[in-house]
């Protein structure tokens, strides 16, 4: 028979740890916004140690606008789309809803298929400063950065194993507010140097050999409310990172001939 096209949405949960991403597979039958929450929920709540109420969740996307509750996933949205789930502060109904959602995301939620989350650095779990939909300024065109800045390495980052991505997220205040062409990635096949100039700073996080290796052309950075989102496209997907830089493990006699920041650069710019 014909096959379809496969249709996979990734729910992301970022605002507060633990984060978590949920692949979600509407090529066979489309799935209302309502229930997929409902679905994230039950399995952010099995998989990680926090919890999330279904009723108060939304679905949003890149730009900031949310989903209907009954809209019909995919909505016409391409495959590999990033969807966010934000949690609205007052539960949006007390009633049997919450319940139903559950029944319903028992019966549909599907074991296996978790993305598993690592932290790095210190800054896990303390509360970002920004505050949602907090007037920001409107940024600025051009920054004037000093000939010179010091250089600062970039020492806090977690990543997310998420099938065919790895995420890096990276704590940055004032993330969104960054001048236009101060966010500068150079990606090759086995490495990556990230280079964030600010008006103090330039931000640099520069692995020279990653864990596996990447499509450096598919890689890219998005800039969130307090960070940055570097994602990396793998190129074997049967691979877990569990880290992101490849290190020299006993008695490995390979890890000598892998050349680091080697094969043709591709340059992101945001």
């Amino acid at each position: 028979g014909h096959r379809m096209a496969s249709r996979v949405l990734y729910l992301s949960y970022e605002e507060a740890a633990p984060e978590h991403t949920m692949k979600l597979d509407v090529t066979a039958a489309t799935v209302t916004v309502q229930s997929a929450l409902a679905r994230f929920a039950l399995e952010y709540s099995s998989t990680t140690s926090g919890s999330l109420q279904a009723p108060a969740l939304q679905l949003s996307k890149d730009d900031g606008s949310a989903l209907a509750a009954d809209a019909l996933l995919p909505c016409g949205l391409p495959n590999g789309t990033d969807l966010f789930v934000i949690s609205t502060q007052k539960p949006l109904s007390t009633t049997v809803f919450a319940k139903e959602g559950s029944a319903i995301a028992a019966s549909q939620a599907k074991a296996g298929d978790h993305s598993y989350y690592y932290s790095v650095g210190k800054n896990r779990g303390l509360p970002t400063t920004a505050t949602a939909n907090a007037s920001l300024p409107p940024p600025v065109q051009v920054a004037k950065v000093a000939a010179r800045v010091p250089e600062a390495t970039i020492s806090s980052y977690s990543i997310l194993d998420d099938d065919g991505k790895v995420k890096v997220h990276i704590p940055m205040a004032g993330a969104t507010a960054l001048a236009a062409g101060a966010i500068t990635a150079t990606f090759r096949d086995r490495s990556f140097d990230l280079r964030v100039t600010t008006e103090k700073h330039l931000l640099r996080l520069h692995v020279p050999i990653l864990l596996e290796e990447i499509r450096q052309e598919e890689c890219f950075v998005k800039a969130r409310s307090g960070k940055l989102v570097l994602t990396l496209v793998k190129r074997d997907l049967s691979k877990n990172w569990y880290e992101l830089r490849k290190t020299k493990g006993v008695g490995d006699t390979e890890f000598h001939k892998i050349v680091p920041d080697a094969g043709e650069a591709h340059i992101f710019t945001l």
